[in-house]
């Protein structure tokens, strides 16, 4: 193609090289290729570093972006949330990713969303950099970016539409628009990386001038658009880096020798998609750079986590979507030209307003004139003219026929040809906006694929606003409003700038973010950071910056390129100059890259063997590193490198002679267990690894068939024990398991996973972990085992009843698994489990008098000293913590000192040199006070335990307050009961203020029969742990319980306990969470309830907030105020079936827009329900720490703030 005067759009050089020229290492490797990795490229290349950059999408050129819808529909790939299925292209250009609440379109192509961009290069405000979730090196001295901004301008050499170039009507509406809104308004022509004269650009690259088409949204055919291709990517090739694309990077490891990063990416070169898993490597041996945009590094990092990769666990947390909205002013009073032709170009006005609420940075917002770009118009035309209809038909029903036709008629439809651009369309003006968001997207993987999740902005009461602007400024003008053919029911907006997710720490530590202020990702929790992994891309920008982000994101990679260059004695020459690159240039700069072990003997001697034996068949893959990771993380890395194992077993089948242990106990079975049935299987055979031998090792073994896990709830196992003995005389053991749970509940695929799944751990004999992975039965060789089976003794009659013994204890064990939810149900075994070790006991016990006469009680439990993690003010000058319950009645323990955890709250921070005081509310009093009490009632006894802390310590103690409890404090604290001054800092774990229940909750509580049905047949207490709940109607309730709905089967339980809790509460965690321990002992910590309490809540939960004791609402704008500073963690469990996660993002918005964010976080715990993140088996790792970050920060003096 060439222009009007001859010369060539894409008159640049073919920066793509062949991808087998690809080396095995370079001295820095570059992910994406957009504008971070495009300055990192440059510079690195320009500091004399041999550099390969790995783009996923193909190298497009000037002249080669679609043209027509079709070939628009072409290069779209849809992904994420969608209930239909589509084929996976990840290579093409357009990538629109479906999520829940919110979805992202972005680009993939060599030089990313600078290709489908705008091009507007405006800078971030200084009230957004100086918010608290910027790093202290930022947000302390916002001006140092200045430098940066002019580096990067200096690249990419902004301009605004000339004043000499042809009027652009859609420019003089929208600055006509601008006057409408006030004087508060600023109004400027956009800053645009766009030429509008033909000229060599700073790079060196001859650039045309723009022709007006406005489409720039699926790419610039005329060679004006000044994209990182033809800028920073062209400087790193003529600087001697190598550029590969097709290259899908799907995670990195640290070297063995921890110098330099591996970067493993699937190659997409032609026919290779039936073998795209096998992945090829390339090494970093100095750095590595992640610029995939803030999508593509954060599933990254989540899958380089998940493959062992040490990051901070906020990855993936805290993105945005930089509050974008489209708009449309349909069929309006006056031409505007807003699609292609003579447009202009899409983005030519600005109308600011992030200084219309100087003290709220939060309300800023810049709104755009946009156009429809030619290929896409019939599609758009389409969506508003359906979007007009819909709105006009239901207002002409409601008159008379002749007036609603007479409405249709007015409508302006235009023709649906392409060629015919007139009519309404050219009356409709396209509005862009760029404001600030709740930062609350989260990115996570599902399957191996990412999965976008959001709070849904539209329905937000800043983005209403908005809208509310924008609907004026388009009815004024005559128009009609329109928005993204993808806005639906739950009001998503479509981001076309995603932000986040390795997020800038804001504390330096990988607790407040998952990079430093350079981009270097953060091992974990502390402040140590892998120094050669840099993240340099939209991903670490921590906010949303009301504003196009593409000018701060260039600004943030120039200084950590810089930073980093210089504390690692690189030069980098930015004073050399390209001279002229064209089509035939080459690189100036062409980079030049150049044991032994003992047997240990088996004994057998509590098994008699049967006189049968079986032959079974694995295959599968391991992978031999030590990494903590998951067992399905082993396989894919051990099927990516080959790394294959087949077994072959030969099982003599076993009865261990004597009573059970109680270990191998489970469910119905106990019954048969007591005569003596359970089985083992004493296995011989091989195993054939090369990675671990060169030929087939001996196995000497057993395999224990349904022993009960003690790890997960409701779980049993197959678990092999075996040695390996290799030719190299190496000694391995091998242990693995079949786990069986509730999820393979009426499903026969779920069973069948389960069944023939093994799970797999290779050590040597000393205990160093070799590496691990999954071996699978296959149909074909399960088919095969069927066969094998032998007797190992002469053939007699009592065989044949010994097998069919074995059969059906095997197959009752499954059957038992599969029809769990028939299966009896049955109560905490009795004695109940005794704790795994010895707990902390409360150092005393006060009984609280509070203001009503009530006596309440209160556990003081005292700091543990010499503990290493321990604060450095031990005795009674310890910070103190109160621990605030939900409604569990008068129960033996509280769910924050349980005995069954190996590590619980309390005992959490007393090991970090805490004082602790657990509270029991009035609901765990005696009968006739728990009878009579509401949540209301509690917030005395919340105002009790406070004052008694204040008095004996003279410190103000922090709360962590859960469910109830929440609820109890926060309507303290709004009527004035609770003073603010007293309280440190809180955590409110499920609720606050804000309750919407769950969709079975909501159901139960849509009506009071179901409570006032209860107390006509048993009354007003409702027991379950305590002892008096065994009578008749009772045992009725527990039989019908048993088909309580749950949404996933991993919930199906035979825990008469479990499921009483749940009918009053609900759902109250994920089992996946739970040992066996604590599910197993539910009546322990739950004692029972009542119905007035249970009603009062069910009332708020129907009201959806706070109600005191006469159902009066307690939530005003004056009740509010008594919140005023006071720092607030809000903590919600994602799969949270009592309160729904959005309980605590009503609070976290309110109280953040109401009295600024900079006292407020919300952590949503992914995979935890409503209780499992204080009680769960995992909970101190996933959950603990992000408590106790809150209450150091608060110690620290973070949340004092001045309260008027």
């Amino acid at each position: 193609m060439t222009t009007t005067e001859g010369s060539r759009p894409d008159d640049y050089p073919q920066l793509t090289s062949p991808f087998r020229s690809m080396k095995e290492r370079y001295d820095v490797v570059v992910v994406g290729s957009g504008y971070g990795a495009g300055v990192a490229a440059s510079r690195m290349a320009r500091a004399g570093k041999s550099v390969a950059v790995l783009e996923m999408g193909w190298e497009r050129r000037p002249g080669s972006f679609p043209r027509s819808l079709f070939q628009c529909l072409r290069e779209i790939n849809i992904s994420g949330i969608t209930r239909w299925r589509f084929s996976d292209k990840p290579t093409r250009l357009f990538q629109l990713v479906l999520g829940d609440g919110q979805h992202a379109l972005v680009a993939r192509a060599l030089g990313g969303c600078s290709l489908i961009n705008a091009g507007v290069f405006l800078e971030a405000d200084q009230q957004t950099l100086q918010m608290s979730v910027w790093p202290p090196e930022i947000r302390n001295n916002s001006s140092s970016l200045q430098p940066y901004y002019s580096r990067g301008a200096e690249m990419l050499q902004p301009s605004p539409y000339p004043e000499s170039h042809p009027r652009l009507l859609k420019l003089e509406a929208i600055q006509t628009q601008a006057e409408w809104l006030g004087k508060g308004v600023s109004f400027y022509r956009a800053p645009l990386t766009t030429f509008f004269r033909r000229e060599r650009s700073h790079v060196g690259v001859m650039m045309q001038e723009n022709t007006g088409s406005g489409n720039e949204s699926t790419g610039l055919n005329d060679g004006s658009k000044n994209t990182v291709t033809t800028t920073y990517l062209a400087d790193a090739w003529n600087w001697g880096a190598e550029i590969f694309c097709g290259c899908e990077v799907r995670y990195i490891e640290q070297a063995p020798n921890e110098e330099g990063y591996v970067v493993y990416f699937a190659w997409h070169g032609s026919g290779r998609s039936d073998v795209k898993t096998q992945l090829f490597w390339v090494k970093a041996e100095e750095l590595c750079f992640l610029g995939a945009g803030a999508l593509g590094t954060t599933e990254i990092l989540l899958r380089s986590r998940d493959c062992g990769l040490p990051i901070s666990p906020m990855v993936g947390r805290n993105m945005s979507g930089n509050g974008d909205m489209l708009f449309f002013g349909y069929n309006g009073d006056s031409h505007v030209n807003g699609i292609s032709g003579a447009a202009g170009p899409t983005v030519t006005g600005v109308v600011d307003r992030r200084g219309a609420s100087s003290r709220d940075v939060l309300a800023g917002y810049v709104i755009e004139d946009g156009s429809i770009p030619k290929a896409l118009s019939p599609l758009i035309q389409a969506m508003l003219v359906l979007q007009t209809v819909r709105f006009s038909i239901p207002r002409s029903i409601s008159g008379s026929m002749s007036r609603g036709w007479r409405s249709i008629s007015k409508l302006k439809l235009p023709s649906f040809k392409a060629s015919r651009l007139r009519g309404a369309m050219q009356r409709t003006s396209t509005y862009l906006v760029m404001s600030h968001d709740s930062n609350e997207l989260t990115l996570t993987l599902k399957d191996d694929r990412a999965v976008l999740r959001g709070p849904g902005e539209g329905r937000s009461a800043n983005f209403s606003n908005i809208r509310h602007v924008l609907s004026y400024v388009i009815t004024r003008a005559g128009g009609k409003v329109g928005s993204s053919l993808l806005r639906g029911r739950e009001q998503e907006e479509v981001t076309v700038h995603p932000l986040g997710g390795a997020n800038m720490s804001s504390d330096g530590t990988g607790r407040g973010g998952v990079t430093n202020h350079l981009g270097q990702v953060y091992t974990g929790h502390g402040s140590s950071a892998h120094e050669g992994l840099v993240c340099c891309d939209a991903s670490i920008v921590p906010t949303a910056l009301g504003v196009n982000p593409m000018a701060t994101i260039t600004a943030l990679a120039e200084r950590s390129v810089e930073l980093i260059a210089k504390r690692r004695g690189f030069s980098i020459d930015t004073d050399t100059l390209n001279g002229t690159l064209d089509a035939s240039s080459q690189p100036t700069i062409s980079q030049k890259v150049a044991h032994g072990f003992q047997d240990t003997a088996k004994s057998y001697q509590l098994l008699s063997p049967i006189g049968w034996q079986f032959t079974e068949v694995l295959d599968g893959h391991i992978c031999l590193q030590s990494k903590d990771v998951a067992f399905d993380t082993y396989e894919a890395l051990g099927r990516g490198s080959s790394c294959t194992m087949r077994m072959v077993l030969t099982v003599e089948i076993c009865r261990r002679i004597g009573e059970s242990p109680a270990s191998v106990q489970s469910g119905v079975l106990m019954m048969l267990d007591t005569h003596g049935l359970h089985y083992e299987g004493i296995c011989t055979g091989t195993v054939a690894c090369h990675g671990l031998s060169r030929g087939p090792m001996r196995v000497d073994g057993k395999v224990q068939f349904f022993i009960r896990s003690k790890e997960q709830a409701e779980s049993t196992s197959l678990i092999y024990s075996m040695q390996l003995i290799s030719l190299e005389n190496t000694n391995y053991k091998l242990e693995g398991h079949k786990q069986i749970d509730s999820a393979s509940a009426f499903s026969i695929r779920g069973m069948w996973e389960a069944t023939t799944k093994v799970n797999i751990l290779i050590t040597r004999d000393d205990g160093l972990k070799v590496g691990a992975g999954v071996l699978r039965i296959s149909w074909p060789s399960f088919r095969r085992q069927l066969k094998t089976f032998r007797t190992t003794e002469p053939f007699r009659l009592e065989l044949i009843l010994a097998l069919v013994l074995f059969l059906a204890y095997f197959t009752l064990q499954l059957v038992v698994v599969f029809l769990r939810p028939l299966t009896p149900a049955r109560k905490s075994r009795h004695p109940p489990h005794p704790p795994p070790d010895p707990k902390q006991q409360p150092s005393r016990t006060i009984n609280l008098c509070t203001v009503d006469g009530v006596t309440v009680r209160l556990e003081e439990y005292e700091p543990l000293l010499g503990t290493d993690e321990a604060i450095e003010s031990p005795g009674p000058e310890s910070q103190p913590v109160l621990f605030i319950p939900g409604v569990t009645g008068n129960a033996t323990h509280s769910t924050f000192a349980l005995p069954y955890l190996r590590c619980n709250l309390v005992e959490y921070f007393t090991a970090r040199g805490y004082r602790c005081y657990v509270l029991t509310p009035r609901w765990g009093s005696d009968a006739k006070t728990s009878a009579q009490c509401t949540v209301y009632d509690c917030r005395l006894d919340i105002a009790a335990a406070l004052q008694h802390i204040l008095n004996h310590q003279k410190q103000k103690p922090y709360v962590v307050a859960h469910c109830q409890g929440s609820a109890a404090l926060a309507m303290g604290l709004l009527d004035g009961t609770i003073n603010r001054t007293h309280i440190l800092g809180i955590t409110a774990n499920a609720v606050f203020i804000t309750q919407v229940l769950a969709y079975w909750n909501s159901l139960k509580a849509a009506t009071p029969a179901l409570i006032r049905l209860y107390e006509l047949i048993s009354g007003t207490h409702y027991p379950i742990g305590s002892p008096n709940g065994n009578k008749l109607i009772h045992r009725i309730l527990d039989i019908l319980l048993q088909f309580y709905p749950v949404e996933h089967r991993r919930d199906i339980c035979t825990s008469t306990h479990c499921h009483r809790t749940t009918f009053a509460f609900g759902l109250c965690w994920n089992h996946k969470n739970l040992n066996a321990n604590t599910h197993d002992n539910v009546g322990q910590f739950f004692a029972d309830t009542h119905t007035r309490l249970l009603e009062h809540v069910t009332r708020m939960g129907t009201y959806g907030a706070c109600l005191d004791n006469e159902l009066r609402p307690m939530l005003t704008d004056r009740s509010l105020l008594n919140l005023q500073g006071i720092p607030i963690l809000f903590v919600s469990g994602t799969v949270n079936e009592v309160f729904k996660p959005e309980s605590t993002l009503r609070d976290y918005e309110m109280l953040r827009r109401r009295f600024g964010e900079h006292l407020y976080r919300r952590f949503l715990v992914e995979g935890y329900g409503h209780l499992d993140p204080v009680i769960g088996k995992n909970a101190a790792k996933d959950v603990y720490w992000r408590v106790l970050e809150h209450v150091k920060w608060c110690v620290r003096g973070g949340g004092d703030v001045k309260v008027d």
